[in-house]
């Protein structure tokens, strides 16, 4: 279930789709995908979950610039954030 860290081109290509990070300790899911509302794919959608058996809804979500997704991917993950396969529905 587990990745190695990406490095940046992968997370820029990751970004372009789909990616998720997981926190053990914290026990938290994030997935990053482009914003579908947006026809230009320059904003990202940012949920986060918590960590079950069963994916729920995301405690928190929240849309910002591609930008500084990409920025605040490298950045969970030099803080410990791993990239992982999607969890289960």
């Amino acid at each position: 279930m587990f990745n190695d860290h990406p490095d940046d081109a992968r997370s820029e290509q990751q970004l372009q789709s789909s990616g998720w990070l997981v926190n053990c300790q914290e026990g938290l899911f994030l997935h990053i995908k482009p914003d579908a509302s947006i026809q230009h794919a320059q904003f990202v959608v940012l949920s986060t979950f918590r960590w079950s058996p069963v994916l729920g809804n995301p405690v928190r979500q929240q849309s910002m610039p591609r930008h500084l997704g990409l920025e605040m991917w490298s950045n969970l993950q030099e803080i410990g954030w791993t990239s992982c396969s999607p969890p289960e529905s």
